[in-house]
């Protein structure tokens, strides 16, 4: 996860909404606070596996960044489908 770590001002996010704020990720404010935790639990979970691509992040400067997005949209869609269930 150092790649992650290694995104200029992801050291700084303090909150679930000021990690979707950085990253740009639209989310509903209702469905973010009942399953935070889960959110970020999920998301942790999908940087570290991601690891074994840090080679291809080193070919874009941006390319974490928007991993990172990804990522993060994708255990928000996944937490709130889940909780809606």
């Amino acid at each position: 996860m150092e790649w992650f770590y290694r995104i200029p001002g992801v050291d700084e996010l303090d909150s679930a909404e000021s990690f979707f704020e950085f990253f740009c990720v639209p989310y509903a404010s209702p469905a973010l606070r009942s399953c935070c935790l889960r959110v970020l639990r999920d998301f942790h979970q999908r940087l570290r596996d991601h690891v074994p691509l840090r080679n291809l992040l080193e070919e874009d400067p941006r390319a974490p960044w928007l991993l990172a997005r990804r990522l993060l949209a994708e255990s928000y869609q996944h937490c709130t489908a889940e909780h809606k269930q």
